[in-house]
């Protein structure tokens, strides 16, 4: 039994409960939204509050208000923005004597509608975590031996700036990298926009090939500058726009990039009585608030969408609609598509042809593929057709991060084509972000920069967002071959030794000054990554700094919202936008200097304010610190836009270069030319960044918006099929290809795949309490027949073998290739499968995620800030989970080389 005294909002109780048996039973209600309080609710009569009806949830400046639960004075009412993840939904941080006490949803930012999740919710965590980096530190021992010392800020960005002031003056600016992970809106354009690009390198990695890049890879072929938004519903009207919903590989009820957003509007559809169908290998609880669940196997989505195109062309379902938009915008017709789909092998590249079926992608080959009965492929197949236009579907990644996953993108890019439900109401459609504007007042640099080559892997045709996962590896290759590596490597949000395969690997490298000879770790919290650094700065959280977000509408219309501080950053924790300035001044170029004269992340969000005509005639910079969030009013919902018509005069001044005639860059029909003269633009395709100058496209005669590329060098149209592919030995077509290691499974050899859940976000919210106090670990999931045919029973250890995962039989693995784990026996996951959680196993990152407290806690000054977290010396579960990726190689998909984590085979026994 544990007794304390919880605050929370509107009102304090005091609970006396069995705890580890509450927070079982209760922990599926944490993903249930969270209202604003903009409902009358009674304050609960309790210790130190006023005997009254007071009452919670009035609303002031379009607010809601709280009180607090001792005093029953009115909180301070912050407006913000969440960053627990990726969906980034507008907030409201209530503070009491300068202490954030609770948060909500922003009812004035229409994507988030007002609400948030159980993760948002749990944000103060981050700000009170009592493990928290609170100060720079050096480390003093060796790498990893968990030796360090308190330095000052002076003397941590003297060392770091001489390091890069060295490499700048001796003309090896790209000997400086940087790896992110979470960086969006005005951090990205302050760091790696302005500072990064002023300094000179271009030696900038990401996170993304760990997370969707097959997705958006896919997408980039086809349907030009992600990102797509499924325009399922209307909060407003409350009345459903999708007719017909299909979820492939994808779980939005718990965790999406557009959470809450998305979430609510699927439920709102579902309420309404729309058809859902998820295809998942788990019942997820998207699965479980569906029409229907239909398990598949990993890695054959594929073969489902395939099946879906032979079918409705087949039985002549295609709408007009539909048709009209393949035979005029897609560059192929519905008749050639056809071919395709009936005779694959004659259509695609030799490396592939042995996969393709005589028959065709028909119904019944696609059953014995993806283990769905045909019966129930060309129900869903029926269904989607005749709800278009107006279906859509939803997938990611567990649909994407596969051998194949660009090609599933492009092959469900295909059929949304195919049915007509391409930026029209209820499909999907391109989606609309805040057009922000800065570089007014600031001006971007216009700097020469360098890079070294090891963010895009090896032998990847198309790695357009990079390929992060391998970046170690790389950096190893080029030492041992003796060739240029960096010199500085500095990670920011992103922990390279636990998000990435190949765990062991990942540590041994950063452990090694021959590989890493300098590194730097900027981090809210002392995680796997900031353990093996040689200087951590610590960062604030995104509840002590200032950014401006951009996040996509799913109303079609832009929404600006900022991100303000709520508390003052705790200790001496700096947000490192603002440290982007004083490692300018310390490496001591003038024109750096002058590019980040804006100093702050708060200067660089007023001048954005200022700058942008739609926020500033609303009020500015005072506005939206007032009200968060701004939709403009004079927006309207944008469908069809590739169907704007554009003339010549669309080119501004400033888009022309050395040659006066060569002004404008179109797609026609013969091709990429500069209209002015008609002279063909060379080599278009292979030119690096030529897409960036296109214009419009050529569709009957007239120039349209057409399907902007980005990335990739694609035409105007809505490419089904890919010269570029082509012209790379994979074919036009998004063809059937299987995993190598897929095509020959044993008969005791199963698939690992990952998932998440509604209470945890990827590997950066163990710390916090609240939520890992519901969920701190989770057993493998595996299914009730395959687990009688395997001897394993419900709740034993298992362990786990990898078998080589490439088709050359070399496992690519520095550390160890089995694990332990327990083991869930359910029916709620498809045979052959097992199935782990993304999120646990940290033997870092503080005492809630891995029951090791931050190594410079005893300094009086964490001693203190610890004491401000009352529960932490109530932590009951000393369970933090295992972790699937130390025996996952970092291979990757082989167009765009994104991770594979959901294709090894392994060995389970008992």
């Amino acid at each position: 039994m544990n007794q304390n005294t919880n605050t929370t909002r509107g009102f304090k109780m005091t609970r006396k409960i069995l705890r580890r048996d509450f927070f079982k039973l209760g922990a599926a209600a944490t993903s249930i939204l969270a209202a604003p309080t903009l409902l009358t609710r009674k304050v609960w009569a309790a210790e130190g509050t006023p005997k009254s009806d007071s009452i919670v949830g009035e609303v002031k400046d379009g607010l809601g208000l709280d009180y607090s639960p001792t005093t029953g004075k009115e909180l301070k009412a912050v407006p913000s923005a969440c960053w627990q993840c990726v969906a980034r939904d507008g907030i409201i941080c209530h503070v009491e004597d300068g202490r954030l006490t609770s948060i909500e949803g922003n009812p004035k930012l229409r994507r988030s509608n007002g609400k948030i999740c159980a993760k948002g919710q749990a944000g103060a965590n981050q700000v009170y975590d009592p493990d928290r980096l609170l100060f720079p530190m050096k480390r003093v021992g060796e790498r990893g031996s968990g030796k360090w010392k308190r330095i000052s800020w002076d003397d941590a960005i003297k060392e770091i700036g001489a390091r890069l002031k060295k490499l700048k003056d001796d003309g090896h600016p790209e000997k400086f990298m940087f790896h992110y992970g979470r960086m969006k809106a005005s951090a990205s354009k302050l760091i790696k926009t302005y500072f990064l690009t002023g300094y000179g390198t271009k030696t900038v990695g990401n996170h993304t090939s760990i997370c969707e890049s097959a997705k958006w890879t896919g997408q980039e072929f086809i349907f030009g500058k992600h990102y797509d938004v499924n325009d399922i519903y209307d909060v407003v009207t409350k009345k459903a726009r999708s007719k017909y919903i299909l979820i492939i590989g994808c779980n939005p009820m718990e965790t999406h990039t557009s959470h809450i957003p998305l979430r609510q509007r699927l439920a709102g559809a579902i309420a309404a009585g729309v058809k859902t169908v998820t295809v998942d290998v788990r019942l997820s609880n998207t699965a479980a608030a569906s029409t229907e669940w239909v398990p598949v196997k990993p890695g054959t989505d594929l073969a489902l969408v395939l099946a879906m195109m032979y079918h409705i062309i087949d039985k002549g379902l295609v709408p007009a609609s539909g048709k009209e938009f393949v035979d005029n915008w897609t560059g192929t017709t519905v008749d050639e598509l056809k071919g395709f789909l009936t005779k694959p092998a004659d259509h695609v590249p030799d490396k592939i042809k042995g996969d393709q079926p005589a028959g065709g992608y028909t119904p019944a080959w696609a059953a014995g593929i993806t283990g769905i009965d045909q019966a129930k492929i060309i129900e869903i197949a029926e269904d989607y057709a005749k709800g278009s236009p107006g279906s859509t579907i939803i997938s990611y990644r567990g649909a994407t991060q596969h051998y194949n996953g660009v090609q599933v993108e492009r092959a469900v890019c295909t059929l949304e084509a195919l049915c007509g439900n391409v930026d029209v109401v209820g499909g999907r459609v391109h989606a609309v972000g805040a057009p922000w504007s800065y570089s007014k007042t600031y001006p971007k640099p216009s700097t020469k920069t360098k890079g070294i080559s090891v963010t895009k892997g090896e032998g990847f045709p198309f790695p357009s967002h990079s390929v992060s996962h391998q970046v170690l590896e790389q950096i190893k290759k080029k030492v041992d071959a003796g060739e240029d590596s960096p010199d500085v490597y500095m990670s920011y949000c992103y922990t390279a030794v636990y998000a990435n395969g190949d765990m062991q690997g990942n540590i041994d490298i950063l452990k090694s000054e021959k590989y890493i000879p300098f590194s730097v770790n900027v981090n809210t919290s002392y995680d796997e990554s900031a353990a093996l650094a040689d200087i951590i700065l610590p960062d604030a959280t995104y509840l002590e700094r200032w950014d401006w977000e951009d996040m996509v509408s799913y109303d079609q219309l832009p929404e600006f919202y900022i991100r303000q501080p709520a508390v003052d950053p705790v200790g001496d924790v700096r947000d490192f936008k603002d440290v982007c300035y004083d490692l300018a001044v310390a490496i001591g170029d003038k024109d750096l200097i002058e590019t980040m004269k804006f100093k702050t992340g708060k200067e660089f969000v007023r001048a954005a304010c200022e700058d942008t005509a739609a926020v500033k005639k609303a009020g500015g910079f005072e506005y939206m610190k007032k009200h968060g969030a701004l939709v403009d009013p004079d927006a309207k919902p944008k469908y069809l836009g590739y169907k704007k018509e554009v003339t010549l005069d669309v080119v501004k001044a400033d888009d022309i270069k050395d040659d006066d005639t060569k002004k404008y860059l179109f797609e026609t029909d013969e091709g990429i030319v500069w209209e002015a003269t008609k002279a063909t633009y060379k080599d278009y395709r292979s030119t690096s960044s030529a897409y960036k100058k296109y214009k419009g496209q050529k569709v009957n005669g007239k120039y349209y918006a057409g399907f902007k590329p980005d990335k990739l060098n694609k035409g105007g149209l809505y490419e089904i099929k890919s010269p570029l592919l082509e012209g790379k030995g994979w074919g036009f077509w998004p063809a059937w290809m299987q995993a190598p290691e897929h095509k020959s499974l044993a008969s005791d050899e199963l698939i690992l795949t990952n998932f998440k859940i509604a209470t945890q976000i990827h590997s950066r919210s163990q710390n916090c309490k609240y939520l890992s106090e519901l969920n701190h670990a989770e057993p493998a999931w595996i299914n009730t027949k395959t687990a009688a045919d395997l001897g394993i029973k419900d709740g034993d250890e298992i362990t786990i073998e990898a078998k080589p995962i490439d088709s050359a039989g070399t496992m690519k693995m520095s550390g160890k290739t089995s694990m332990k784990t327990p083991v869930k026996v359910t029916a709620a996951v498809a045979p052959g499968v097992i199935a782990m959680s993304h999120h646990f196993g940290h033997w870092e990152y503080g005492r809630y995620a891995s029951g090791n407290k931050n190594p410079m806690v005893d300094d009086p000054d964490a001693v203190k800030h610890a004491e401000t977290d009352p529960d932490a010396a109530l932590q009951w579960w000393d369970d933090h989970g295992t972790r699937p990726n130390w025996i996952m190689p970092n291979a990757g998909d082989p167009i765009c080389g994104s991770f594979r984590f959901n294709d090894l085979v392994v060995k389970v026994k008992a």
